[in-house]
């Protein structure tokens, strides 16, 4: 991977000292069909507002001065918009292609009470994110060094970790590599958790050399409708090399689709570079991974 000296085109300040007061005015000032990487550099500060980086403002890059010092929020939930979708509750919305975020911290306050909310919401083609702090839809992705906490929920109910959505054979799944599944820290629940529950036909998930708690449920997964009904055969879910107090297989679900012991060239398939970067182009995406497992 290349050296990534960051220099910013225009910077975010909430106090003014910067070109704008909000990333929104700074995402509103790249160009439409910009064809080189435009830097976006966020001071430190709590910036409240909703961000939508649309269609055909490509290439940008926004960083901040660290996931504890930069934070995008807001509270938005389906509670206060009960017509609206999901996703149209994020804090942070990327619809354009070849974004990258890094050094900063997207959040949504809502709470559980207030039922669905997002933080981060992505529908652009090859975008990367490092150090932030943000699972559910249809996008190939990979999730590299991750630290998944695991929030209280409300009364009888249990965690999910991932609702994969592909409903089709189209290259399509959420991959959890070398991460942490863990509650989240300073809250004590007696809820369980599961890796997922498959969305739709085609849903893939895999969960490879990660860290899992003690709060995730040695079923390990649980059906989208009822725990019991299965997901379809065509579901493609699976395990390998996972450690700590949640990684024992041996009473998981016996689906059709699901592998608790994964070979390791099956494994391999779902590394960055096997499932996402063949074309190379996190190459020059001022990312640092590992491509491999």
């Amino acid at each position: 991977m290349e050296v990534c000296i960051l220099t910013p085109n225009v910077t975010v300040s909430g106090d003014g000292s910067g070109d704008f007061k909000t990333i929104s005015e700074a995402v509103a000032s790249v160009q439409n069909n910009n064809k080189i990487r435009f830097n976006i550099f966020v001071k430190e500060g709590v910036y409240y507002e909703n961000v939508l980086v649309p269609k055909k403002k490509d290439n940008v890059l926004i960083y901040g001065e660290g996931m504890a010092n930069t934070v995008i929020s807001s509270n938005l939930s389906r509670l206060e918009f009960p017509k609206s979708t999901t996703a149209a509750t994020a804090t942070f919305s990327v619809f354009a292609d070849n974004f990258i975020a890094r050094d900063i911290k997207f959040v949504n306050t809502a709470g559980p009470e207030k039922f669905q909310a997002v933080a981060f919401h992505s529908k652009s083609n090859h975008s990367a994110m490092f150090r932030l702090d943000f699972i559910f839809g249809n996008a190939a992705a990979v999730f590299d060094m991750c630290s998944i906490r695991a929030r209280k929920p409300l009364m009888q109910q249990v965690v999910t970790v991932t609702a994969q959505g592909a409903d089709n054979q189209e290259k399509s799944g959420f991959s959890i590599i070398r991460s942490k599944i863990l509650r989240f820290e300073d809250e004590e629940f007696t809820a369980v958790a599961y890796f997922g529950r498959p969305w739709k036909s085609h849903a893939t998930v895999v969960i490879m050399e990660t860290e899992l708690g003690s709060l995730i449920d040695p079923k390990g997964w649980v059906a989208w409708n009822s725990s019991a009904d299965p997901p379809p055969p065509t579901v493609n879910l699976g395990e390998f090399r996972n450690y700590g107090p949640g990684s024992d297989v041996r009473n998981r679900v016996t689906w059709v689709g699901y592998n608790p012991v994964m070979a390791e060239e099956d494994a391999q398939r779902f590394t960055i570079d096997g499932f996402i970067n063949k074309l190379g182009w996190l190459n020059v995406s001022c990312v640092p991974y590992n491509g491999s497992l």
